[in-house]
């Protein structure tokens, strides 16, 4: 196919010329392209985040307190205890943990028809879990246990017997965490309850 050698006309030669120039200058050199810092620096600590920097939680070791007299317990009401049976608690002794802040305590349940049971037990605020670390049995020899496969379960409100949720809730718990052994039997000791949201 022959080549055409009829002449651009002017007008057109001039638009042609703009085009180019846009073209040129839209479209950078490799060497020369502008990088964002700040966006760059987002994309970098996006993949070069390094999660062993994280402090993890750490259980620290758990000495079991002696066996509670009958005289150190103190009964505390709950809506959620199950019926007939009755909750106390060994206010004098109540600990929280400086460093794990895990709140340790002695619970101790009666029935009306006289069978009680206590438990040496643990509550995590910030996890709404509880560990039961032993149990005790007035009438049995040794009267305290150590627990088979302590672990921490969910104290889950709204359940009918988890009473330990409610514990959590009006007495243990604040707003940042685990209250003050101070702050927990002062509560306990007025009968007014530190009622906190503790979403699902």
């Amino acid at each position: 196919m022959a080549k055409s050698t009829q002449p651009i006309p002017r007008g057109h030669r001039v638009a042609l010329a703009a085009l180019l120039t846009s073209l040129s200058l839209s479209a950078p050199a490799s060497d020369d392209v502008v990088i964002d810092p700040a966006l760059e620096a987002l994309e970098q600590n996006e993949f070069d985040y390094d999660d062993s920097r994280e402090i993890p939680w750490i259980e620290y070791k758990t000495n079991v307190l002696v066996m509670p007299k009958a005289q150190d317990l103190s009964p505390l009401e709950l809506d959620e205890m199950p019926a007939g049976m009755e909750l106390f608690v060994d206010k004098s002794r109540i600990a929280v943990h400086p460093e794990d802040g895990v709140v340790r305590m002695w619970l101790w349940v009666r029935s009306k028809f006289g069978a009680e049971q206590g438990s040496f037990e643990g509550f995590r605020c910030a996890t709404r879990e509880y560990k039961v670390y032993a149990y005790a049995n007035p009438t049995r020899n040794p009267p305290v246990t150590s627990a088979k496969n302590a672990r921490w379960r969910a104290a889950k409100s709204g359940v009918s017997g988890n009473y330990r949720a409610e514990l959590q809730r009006d007495y243990l718990c604040g707003i940042s965490g685990a209250r003050s052994p101070q702050e927990i039997r002062n509560y306990m000791d007025s009968g007014s309850r530190g009622h906190i949201f503790l979403p699902e």
